[in-house]
């Protein structure tokens, strides 16, 4: 049976993505529960018994009248297993007809290798990659990832760029403190802080019940920096496996000056490695120019390695006409 249809066999699938070395945070189902108007689907193979890949797809209807499916920083498997990759694609295909889809996208935490990418295309599949615009892709192909695990708190801090490392102590002299609450409170802290963050910087924003589900079913982290009692910047993470996603921040539009972002995200760091996990990940960011601010500021802590180029898309295509459209949009 290609999808998971009954308690047990979700528990298993459960068991498999959140203890394989390939299981990221949006692959996991409850992840799917964030995502409340796209439908859910979780298909796996199975080699002597066990699981051995799987493929939590989402989707949502197109403005195309056909349905986009989509397996977000999947597939859980090694991604240059291309037979057992094939299997999966394979066994979605019934979602094909169950929803009138035109098209298939996965886009795994997969470093920028031009092999990988020769061997899907010669398979016939697309492979969205280096060369298109940044903005074109789902998510962001650059992302931030500082690797923490290596080094103490010294030498990590050590590491930073020295405008980074000098921001940090501004923020304690100027008597930041940074705490780590997750509650209605702070929840509504944090939203007001992403409603003022948007206002300043003219662009849209997730509703407060987005953020409630990610604590809820992701066991989102509140981390929230205050100067005598005002909070000025907030931010929620996710951990999952062996990582921590800094998936969004907000910031007031006052006491800028006194770093309560960098403040934040060293807290963050230290509470990150202090309970075992290897990897801090920033985010994506669309430039990888020092002119771009939020390169510029992730960067600072991810110096000198500065950015991961993730391998792109894969898309599985099914209506090449209506995905021909898509893309040119």
């Amino acid at each position: 049976m290609p999808l998971v249809e009954t308690d047990k066999q979700m528990e298993a699938y459960k068991d498999f993505v959140r203890n394989s070395q390939y299981g990221k945070a949006m692959q996991d189902p409850n992840w799917a529960k964030i995502k409340a108007n796209w439908t859910n689907d979780y298909v796996y193979v199975e080699k002597n018994g066990h699981i051995a890949g799987a493929m939590s797809v989402i989707g949502i209807k197109n403005d195309n009248g056909k349905h986009f499916l989509y397996a977000p920083r999947g597939p859980v498997c090694d991604f240059k297993d291309y037979d057992l990759v094939e299997e999966l694609i394979k066994e979605a295909e019934v979602l094909v007809d169950k929803y009138d889809a035109f098209l298939l996208r996965m886009d795994p935490e997969v470093d920028f290798n031009e092999k990988i990418i020769y061997e899907y295309e010669k398979r016939g599949y697309d492979f969205r990659t280096y060369g298109l615009d940044n903005h074109a892709f789902t998510q962001p192909r650059y992302n931030m990832i500082l690797e923490i695990a290596s080094n103490d708190e010294d030498t990590l801090f050590e590491n930073f760029s020295s405008a980074t490392r000098r921001n940090i102590r501004k923020s304690y002299r100027n008597e930041i403190e940074t705490i780590r609450e997750t509650n209605e409170k702070t929840i509504d802290t944090f939203y007001e802080l992403t409603k003022i963050m948007a206002d300043r910087q003219g662009i849209g924003h997730r509703p407060k019940d987005y953020f409630q589900r990610l604590c809820d079913y992701m066991g989102g982290e509140i981390f929230t920096s205050y100067y005598k009692g005002e909070p000025l910047s907030s931010s929620l993470l996710v951990a999952y496996n062996d990582k921590v996603y800094y998936l969004y921040a907000a910031s007031s539009n006052d006491h800028r000056n006194k770093m309560p972002n960098f403040n934040m995200i060293w807290e963050e760091i230290k509470w990150s490695k202090e309970n075992g996990y290897k990897y801090f990940d920033f985010g994506g960011v669309f430039s990888v120019d020092s002119k771009d601010g939020l390169y510029r500021f992730k960067e600072g802590f991810c110096y000198p390695d500065k950015y991961t180029a993730f391998i792109g898309e894969l898309d599985v295509v099914y209506d090449r006409d209506k995905y021909n459209e898509f893309i040119k949009k």
